[in-house]
């Protein structure tokens, strides 16, 4: 895709896709952009006044907000700036689902919005509605980030999600939707031998030259061409979201089709979007306010967000559920960044002897044993449950024994782990996986 062609599709064909699907990024691809060239003073001053402008219209047009405010004996114009938040309780996925038609503006008919939900990974799903502005700041968000590769607006990418290219008939608004962006959806809910292969043999025949999509999909596609010694050169991007990055599938990843890696990680319903622009920087979203409860020690806490733009739903310091850690000093970037994701909040385990058991460092601990898969599970606040998928034939009783002495010294005194075989770990009905994997090769 050379310049003139990008800015057609950016200038002409992008708006038409905004009239199909009902989206801003025109608008917000130019704001992001221009913001990007922004002091950090300009970006707070822009982030305050629209958090002030969203607060007074959630109190004067939601019930839920209009109680919470009157209760606590504040009015729309003590919210100010991001540190008066403070003043306001924590919003809980409970309160949301018991409360929900609260929440939903006197004036929804004249602000353009989509139904949604959450993926119910985690518990029941969640509704909620999500303005056009929100989706299409998202949208544009992931614009701007992939213009830090060589990918140009246009040029062909794969999308390894829970859709699939080889569905019989897609409707013909997601057709000409998908043509306009030239996203090829491909299924990811069972990737086995044939199907990477398929998928493999369409990227080379379409052109296709990026790839989007689950972590896990990513990896397990990188490894197929790995170890079956397939030419997957062509591959000049490849960007990853939904699931932890570990440094397992990153490492596969970038080695195998020899580019390299840009994370997402993002929140539907929080209205979070950050792109990994450099290593072990993802830049949060000027739409989004982000803040850090319950932190520990090393700076890791539980993420809340607040998502100025989202006027159709409201959500005031909204609990989503990861933990996170800031990054200290970010070199360019005059918004939030965060240093490192570690997952959901349900996976950080914290036992009663004070321990506390966060993702990273499994990770590193079960690449040095014959381990194809793993779940850590916490049975109760003093015992830890270690289920693993071994390599078949190279897994010995020694190794065992190390392992429980590493989870022991992990999990501290006064602690008991066991270790529980399983010959297989089945996705998530999404086809995500919320474990990490070392080696595939006995799948």
């Amino acid at each position: 895709m050379n310049k003139l062609g990008e800015s057609l599709r950016l200038k002409m064909i992008l708006p038409l896709a905004e009239k199909i699907k009902g989206l801003k990024a025109t608008y917000w691809y130019r704001q992001i952009n221009e913001m990007n060239m922004w002091t950090k003073q300009q970006v707070l001053d822009w982030q305050n006044q629209h958090l002030r402008d969203f607060v007074r219209h959630a109190y004067e047009h939601t019930k839920y907000y209009k109680e919470l405010f009157d209760s606590l004996g504040l009015k729309p114009e003590d919210i100010k700036t991001a540190e008066d938040l403070k003043k306001l309780p924590i919003l809980t996925k409970d309160i949301i689902c018991s409360r929900y038609d609260d929440f939903i503006p006197d004036n929804l008919s004249q602000l353009p919005h989509r139904q949604d939900r959450t993926g119910g990974t985690t518990g029941e799903p969640m509704r909620f509605l999500t303005s056009e502005d929100t989706w299409g700041y998202v949208t544009a968000a992931k614009m701007v980030a992939w213009k830090t590769t060589p990918y140009k607006y246009g040029d062909k990418f794969a999308a390894l999600g829970s859709a699939s290219i080889l569905k019989e008939k897609p409707s013909l608004v997601r057709r000409i939707y998908d043509w306009i962006r030239q996203e090829y959806p491909m299924n990811s809910m069972s990737l086995n031998n044939e199907l990477c292969q398929k998928y493999i043999d369409t990227m080379r025949k379409e052109g296709i030259h990026y790839i989007y999509g689950y972590a896990s999909s990513i990896y397990l596609l990188a490894k197929y061409a790995h170890d079956n010694q397939v030419d997957v050169s062509f591959i000049k991007g490849a960007y990853t979201t939904s699931e932890n990055l570990t440094s397992t599938y990153r490492a596969m990843i970038e080695n195998t089709f020899g580019c390299r890696v840009m994370d997402c990680y993002g929140c539907r319903d929080a209205g979070v979007a950050c792109y990994e622009i450099k290593p072990g920087e993802y830049y949060v979203g000027y739409a989004s306010i982000v803040e850090l409860i319950d932190a520990l020690e090393d700076g890791t806490g539980t993420a809340i967000s607040t998502n100025i733009l989202n006027l159709a739903f409201p959500m005031i310091r909204y609990e989503y559920g990861d933990m996170i850690r800031f990054h200290k000093n970010p070199t360019e970037y005059n918004g939030q960044v965060i240093e490192q994701v570690l997952g959901r909040k349900s996976d950080v385990l914290r036992l009663d002897n004070g321990h506390v058991l966060t993702s990273p460092g499994f990770t590193v601990l079960m690449k040095k044993f014959d381990i194809v898969a793993y779940d850590i599970q916490k049975i109760s606040g003093s015992e830890v449950k270690v289920k693993i998928q071994v390599v078949k034939n190279k897994w010995t009783n020694q190794q065992e024994q190390v392992l429980m002495n590493e989870m022991q010294r992990f999990i501290g005194d006064g602690c008991a782990c066991t270790i529980e075989y399983v010959d297989y770990f089945e996705p998530l009905k999404n086809g995500k996986r919320r474990y990490f994997m070392n080696d595939m090769s006995n799948l």
